[in-house]
């Protein structure tokens, strides 16, 4: 057994020692070795037990005790200042451009995107067609696009091109 220890590549942390002394312990406790027919052979499966053993062992993490995980300082959860600012910044901006929407869209919009609704049902509760109600939540998720585009602060079209063929879109539907 030992020289068969010896050929293999036993893992960090792991002496060859060790694993005998613990192969010949599990044969003590044994009640009888009847049903052994190669002593050989069934040692050395042990042996390859107790490495496999060792290494699973040495996966687990070990959990700290209770008093040292109270000892340890965790950095909060909660956002910083700078983000909350932002945060209630881009809410108020979203809640303005809400507001701006004309009645239906409106409607349809919260009735779409808070209560999530299909179009069908939101036509049947407003007392409109499916298709007025999916044109009017085009026309109010465009509007966000309008306002909200790079943060409420400036235009969303990127080129002079794109600026004039929205616009000519845009005139086209009205």
């Amino acid at each position: 057994m030992r020289r068969f220890l010896g050929r293999q590549l036993l893992p960090p942390g792991i002496d060859e020692e060790d694993v005998v002394q613990e192969v010949y312990g599990r044969l003590i406790e044994m009640a009888s070795f009847d049903d052994i027919r190669s002593p050989r052979s069934y040692m050395i499966g042990l042996a390859r037990n107790v490495v496999l053993m060792h290494l699973r062992r040495a996966r687990i993490v070990a959990i700290r005790s209770l008093e040292e995980m109270a000892q340890t300082h965790f950095a909060a959860d909660d956002p910083s200042p700078e983000t909350q600012v932002s945060d209630r910044q881009q809410l108020h901006l979203l809640a303005s451009a809400i507001a701006s929407l004309d009645e239906p869209a409106r409607s349809v919009f919260l009735l779409r995107a808070v209560e999530g609704l299909p179009y069908a049902k939101i036509a049947h509760r407003l007392g409109l067609s499916e298709n007025a109600v999916q044109k009017r939540h085009a026309r109010a998720l465009e509007q966000f696009m309008m306002l909200l585009g790079r943060g409420g602060n400036a235009s969303d079209h990127a080129t002079p091109f794109q600026s004039e063929t929205c616009k000519a879109n845009h005139d086209e539907r009205a």
